[in-house]
Protein backbone atom coordinates (compact mmCIF):
# COMPACT_ATOMS: atom_id res chain seq x y z
CA UNK A 1 0.00 0.00 0.00
CA UNK A 2 1.58 3.49 -1.19
CA UNK A 3 2.50 5.37 1.63
CA UNK A 4 0.01 8.79 2.37
CA UNK A 5 1.76 11.90 0.97
CA UNK A 6 1.90 15.31 2.90
CA UNK A 7 4.34 17.14 0.82
CA UNK A 8 6.77 16.60 3.95
CA UNK A 9 10.15 16.26 2.13
CA UNK A 10 12.04 15.56 5.95
CA UNK A 11 8.88 13.00 6.48
CA UNK A 12 9.48 11.65 2.89
CA UNK A 13 13.58 11.25 3.57
CA UNK A 14 12.75 9.42 6.98
CA UNK A 15 10.54 6.56 5.26
CA UNK A 16 13.54 6.65 2.71
CA UNK A 17 15.77 5.92 5.02
CA UNK A 18 14.01 3.36 6.75
CA UNK A 19 12.45 1.57 4.35
CA UNK A 20 16.39 1.15 2.36
CA UNK A 21 17.24 -0.14 5.79
CA UNK A 22 14.19 -3.27 5.88
CA UNK A 23 15.70 -3.77 2.16
CA UNK A 24 19.23 -3.82 3.20
CA UNK A 25 17.89 -6.44 6.24
CA UNK A 26 16.09 -8.46 3.52
CA UNK A 27 19.20 -8.84 1.75
CA UNK A 28 20.74 -9.87 5.24
CA UNK A 29 18.25 -12.68 5.17
CA UNK A 30 18.62 -13.84 1.93
CA UNK A 31 22.42 -14.52 2.51
CA UNK A 32 21.59 -16.23 5.70
CA UNK A 33 19.18 -18.46 3.85
CA UNK A 34 21.62 -19.15 1.32
CA UNK A 35 24.55 -20.27 4.00
CA UNK A 36 24.01 -24.19 2.99
CA UNK A 37 25.39 -22.89 -0.12
CA UNK A 38 28.08 -21.04 1.04
CA UNK A 39 28.77 -19.62 4.17
CA UNK A 40 27.48 -15.55 5.11
CA UNK A 41 30.42 -14.64 7.01
CA UNK A 42 31.07 -12.03 9.76
CA UNK A 43 33.18 -9.66 7.48
CA UNK A 44 30.93 -10.04 4.59
CA UNK A 45 28.13 -9.12 6.74
CA UNK A 46 29.74 -5.60 7.26
CA UNK A 47 30.53 -5.45 3.37
CA UNK A 48 28.18 -2.79 1.69
CA UNK A 49 24.85 -3.72 0.49
CA UNK A 50 26.04 -3.39 -3.38
CA UNK A 51 28.70 -6.05 -2.70
CA UNK A 52 26.09 -8.26 -0.67
CA UNK A 53 23.93 -8.32 -3.66
CA UNK A 54 26.01 -9.58 -6.15
CA UNK A 55 27.25 -12.56 -3.82
CA UNK A 56 23.48 -13.34 -3.71
CA UNK A 57 23.23 -12.97 -7.63
CA UNK A 58 26.10 -15.82 -7.60
CA UNK A 59 24.34 -17.89 -4.80
CA UNK A 60 21.07 -17.88 -6.74
CA UNK A 61 22.27 -18.45 -9.69
CA UNK A 62 22.85 -21.90 -7.99
CA UNK A 63 19.26 -23.29 -7.54
CA UNK A 64 16.63 -23.78 -9.79
CA UNK A 65 13.24 -22.46 -8.67
CA UNK A 66 10.36 -20.96 -11.00
CA UNK A 67 10.42 -17.36 -9.86
CA UNK A 68 14.65 -17.77 -10.13
CA UNK A 69 14.88 -14.95 -12.68
CA UNK A 70 12.35 -12.29 -10.69
CA UNK A 71 14.37 -12.66 -7.89
CA UNK A 72 17.39 -12.18 -9.86
CA UNK A 73 15.78 -8.85 -11.54
CA UNK A 74 14.66 -7.79 -7.77
CA UNK A 75 18.22 -7.81 -6.36
CA UNK A 76 19.60 -5.74 -9.37
CA UNK A 77 16.15 -3.63 -8.74
CA UNK A 78 17.52 -3.53 -5.33
CA UNK A 79 20.46 -2.26 -5.70
CA UNK A 80 19.48 0.43 -8.08
CA UNK A 81 17.04 1.91 -5.72
CA UNK A 82 19.83 1.86 -3.03
CA UNK A 83 22.07 3.61 -5.10
CA UNK A 84 19.31 6.15 -5.64
CA UNK A 85 18.80 6.53 -1.93
CA UNK A 86 22.41 7.04 -1.63
CA UNK A 87 21.89 9.95 -3.72
CA UNK A 88 19.21 11.25 -1.10
CA UNK A 89 20.93 10.41 1.24
CA UNK A 90 24.46 11.52 1.27
CA UNK A 91 23.78 14.85 -0.70
CA UNK A 92 22.38 17.63 1.28
CA UNK A 93 18.57 19.10 0.80
CA UNK A 94 17.83 22.42 1.41
CA UNK A 95 14.29 22.93 2.21
CA UNK A 96 13.35 26.44 1.25
CA UNK A 97 10.21 28.59 1.44
CA UNK A 98 10.41 30.86 -1.55
CA UNK A 99 11.81 28.45 -4.09
CA UNK A 100 12.02 24.68 -4.48
CA UNK A 101 13.84 22.12 -2.86
CA UNK A 102 17.60 21.57 -3.82
CA UNK A 103 19.58 18.53 -3.54
CA UNK A 104 23.66 19.18 -3.63
CA UNK A 105 25.36 16.35 -4.22
CA UNK A 106 27.78 14.99 -2.40
CA UNK A 107 29.57 13.66 -5.12
CA UNK A 108 32.05 16.73 -6.74
CA UNK A 109 31.17 17.47 -10.59
CA UNK A 110 27.30 16.49 -9.96
CA UNK A 111 24.88 19.31 -10.29
CA UNK A 112 22.51 20.75 -8.18
CA UNK A 113 19.19 19.17 -8.74
CA UNK A 114 14.88 20.22 -7.57
CA UNK A 115 13.98 17.18 -5.36
CA UNK A 116 10.55 17.30 -4.57
CA UNK A 117 8.53 14.95 -2.06
CA UNK A 118 6.51 13.09 -4.05
CA UNK A 119 10.55 11.88 -5.23
CA UNK A 120 10.99 10.61 -1.81
CA UNK A 121 7.76 9.28 -1.46
CA UNK A 122 7.67 7.11 -4.82
CA UNK A 123 11.32 6.06 -3.94
CA UNK A 124 10.30 4.92 0.18
CA UNK A 125 7.42 3.13 -2.02
CA UNK A 126 9.68 1.53 -4.19
CA UNK A 127 12.03 0.52 -1.60
CA UNK A 128 9.41 -1.30 0.35
CA UNK A 129 7.97 -3.13 -2.85
CA UNK A 130 11.67 -4.18 -3.54
CA UNK A 131 11.69 -5.75 -0.31
CA UNK A 132 9.03 -7.60 -0.81
CA UNK A 133 10.16 -9.01 -4.46
CA UNK A 134 13.17 -10.59 -2.19
CA UNK A 135 11.02 -11.72 0.66
CA UNK A 136 8.04 -13.72 -1.26
CA UNK A 137 10.57 -16.41 -3.16
CA UNK A 138 11.98 -16.99 0.39
CA UNK A 139 8.84 -18.18 2.29
CA UNK A 140 8.12 -21.78 -0.35
CA UNK A 141 10.27 -21.42 -3.33
CA UNK A 142 14.31 -21.36 -2.12
CA UNK A 143 13.70 -23.39 0.52
CA UNK A 144 12.37 -25.89 -1.24
CA UNK A 145 15.23 -25.53 -3.96
CA UNK A 146 18.04 -25.93 -1.33
CA UNK A 147 16.65 -29.10 -0.09
CA UNK A 148 17.06 -30.61 -3.87
CA UNK A 149 20.84 -29.61 -3.18
CA UNK A 150 20.96 -31.08 -0.31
Amino acid sequence: MPLQRDDDVVRGLGFVTLYAAYLEEQVDDLLFMLQSIESFTESEQRWPTSQKIEKAKRLVLELVFEYRDALLAGLDESKRLLDWRNEVIHGRIYANFDRPNTLKSGRSNTPDRVVKPDELYDLADNLAEARLALYRPMIFQIPRSMQVIQ
